[in-house]
C-alpha cells in the first residue's frame, strides 16, 4: 500500500516551482523597494548637485551675481553667513568638498525640515556653501507617491511572473510526464511479457532506468524458471522412492497382525502425505493454468478423519480439539484442501502447549484457533516462522484464488481459509 504522504513527480515539481516563484517574487519586491529608495536618494542628490554646479558656473562667469536666497535653495560665500539654525545642524570640520550632507531640524514654525549642504570652491578658490531646504512632510508625500507607484508596478510585474510561472510549470510537467508515462506503460507491459524488448526513450536517464528494470525482471524470471524446474525434478525424483516405500509398507501392513501393525499404519499415513505433498509441489511448479479437478467433499467426515489422523500429536498432552462442522457436501479440490487442512491443524497442535484448539468449517471457509503462551508470541508473529507448511498453504490458496488470513491475538492465533465469497 503506498504511503499517503507520497507525491507524484508532477505534484512535487508543481509545488517546488510555485514555492520558487513565490520566493523569487518576494525577492523582486524587496529588491525593487530597496533600489527605488536608493534611486530616490541618488536622484535628489544628483539634482541638487546639478543645480549647484550650474549656479557655480554662473558665479564664475559673473562674480557679482546675486546668490539665491529663497525658501528651498540658498547659497552663501562664507560659513558665518549661513543662518545659525541651519549652520548648527552641521560641523564645519567634517565637511569635505563636493559632498552632499543631509540633516533634519525643526524650523521656526515647528515643522520637521530636511536640509542638504554642499561645499564647493570657485576658480579663485573662494568657498561657497549651497543649501537645499525641504519640508519633511512634503518630501515624505513625494516618496510615498513614488513607492505607491512602485508597488502598483510591482504587483503587475508579479502577476506577469506568476502567469509565466504557470505556463512554465504546465510545460515542464507535460514534458516531464510524457517520457515517464512511456516508461510506466512499458513497465506495465513488461509485467505480462518478460520477453518484451527494451524501448528507447528520449531521455538517457530513463533508458538507464529501463535497462536496470529489464535486467532485474530477467534475473527474477530466470530464478523462477530455475525454481520451477527444481520443483518439477524434485517431485518426479521423489515419486519413485515414495512408490517403493508405499508398496513395502502395504506388504508389511498385510503381513503383520501384532502391535507392530499400528506403527506400519502410521508410516503408511506419512507416506500418503508425502505423495500428496509431492503432487502439490509439482502442480505449483507447473506454468499451466489448467484447474485441478473438483470432487464432492463431505465436510463432517473429512474434518473428523483429519482430526483423527492428527491425534498422535496430542498424546500425553493437555490439549483438546473442539470441532464445529456443517453437515454439508461441497465441490472442492479435495487433495489440495487436505494439504491445507493438515498443515494448519498440524501447526496448531505443535504450537499449543495446553488448552483447546477450535476448528470450524462450513461451505465457504475453514477457521482454526489455537491458544499460545506469551513466550511463544515471537515465534508466531509471522506465518513464515512456521517454515514450509504455511508457506505451502499460502501458495496453494494464492493459485486457487482462495483467501488465506493469519491473525495473531494476545492469547491465541487464528488462521482462516475462504474459498467461497458471497
Amino acid at each position: 500500500m503506498p504511503n499517503p504522504a507520497t507525491k507524484t513527480l508532477a505534484q512535487q515539481l508543481r509545488w517546488q516551482l510555485i514555492l520558487a516563484g513565490i520566493a523569487f517574487s518576494i525577492a523582486i519586491l524587496v529588491s525593487l523597494t530597496f533600489i527605488t529608495w536608493r534611486s530616490v536618494e541618488f536622484a535628489a542628490d544628483s539634482v541638487f548637485k546639478m543645480e549647484v554646479h550650474n549656479l557655480l558656473k554662473q558665479i564664475e562667469h559673473d562674480p557679482n551675481l546675486a546668490l539665491p536666497d529663497d525658501k528651498t535653495f540658498q547659497a552663501y560665500r562664507d560659513w558665518d553667513s549661513i543662518p545659525p539654525k541651519l549652520r548648527q545642524t552641521f560641523s564645519l570640520a567634517d565637511i569635505e568638498n563636493n559632498q552632499v550632507y543631509e540633516n533634519e531640524f525643526i524650523n521656526k514654525t515647528g515643522q520637521n525640515t530636511y536640509v542638504s549642504l554642499v561645499h564647493l570652491t570657485d576658480k579663485n578658490r573662494q568657498p561657497l556653501y549651497f543649501l537645499s531646504v525641504y519640508d519633511v512632510k512634503e518630501t515624505n508625500e513625494i516618496v510615498d507617491s513614488i513607492l505607491s507607484n512602485l508597488f502598483t508596478d510591482a504587483l503587475w510585474l508579479l502577476i506577469f511572473i506568476f502567469f509565466l510561472l504557470f505556463c512554465l510549470v504546465f510545460w515542464l510537467l507535460k514534458r516531464t510526464n510524457e517520457p515517464m508515462k512511456l516508461l510506466s506503460d512499458w513497465a506495465f507491459k513488461l509485467r505480462d511479457n518478460d520477453h518484451l524488448s527494451k524501448e528507447e526513450f528520449p531521455i538517457a536517464e530513463l533508458n538507464d532506468l529501463a535497462a536496470q528494470l529489464k535486467a532485474g525482471v530477467d534475473r527474477i524470471t530466470e530464478y523462477n524458471i530455475r525454481e520451477q524446474q527444481f520443483l518439477k525434478h524434485a517431485s518426479h525424483e521423489m515419486r519413485t522412492p515414495l512408490a517403493t516405500i508405499q508398496a513395502c509398507l502395504d506388504t508389511l501392513d498385510f503381513q503383520l497382525t501384532g502391535p507392530e501393525k499400528k506403527t506400519v499404519q502410521r508410516a503408511l499415513k506419512a507416506s500418503s502425505n508425502m505423495n500428496r505433498l509431492s503432487s502439490a509441489l509439482l502442480w505449483l511448479a507447473r506454468e499451466s493454468e489448467k484447474p485441478i479437478e473438483k470432487t464432492k467433499v463431505e465436510l463432517k467426515s473429512f474434518c473428523s478423519h483429519q482430526i483423527e489422523e492428527h491425534q498422535y500429536l496430542l498424546k500425553h498432552r493437555d490439549i483438546a480439539i473442539d470441532a464445529k462442522v456443517d453437515d454439508e457436501c461441497i465441490d472442492l479440490e479435495e487433495e489440495l484442501l487436505l494439504i491445507v487442512f493438515a498443515n494448519l491443524l498440524r501447526n496448531a497442535c505443535q504450537f499449543t502447549s495446553q488448552g483447546t484448539i477450535k476448528v470450524s468449517m462450513d461451505v465457504a471457509s475453514l477457521r482454526i484457533e489455537n491458544p499460545v503462551d506469551d513466550g511463544l508470541n515471537d515465534s508466531v508473529s509471522s506465518y513464515q516462522s512456521f517454515g514450509l507448511g504455511l508457506q505451502l498453504v499460502s501458495r496453494i490458496c494464492e493459485k486457487l484464488n482462495w483467501s488465506f488470513c493469519f491473525k495473531e491475538h494476545p492469547h491465541y492465533v487464528e488462521v482462516s481459509v475462504t474459498w467461497k465469497k458471497y
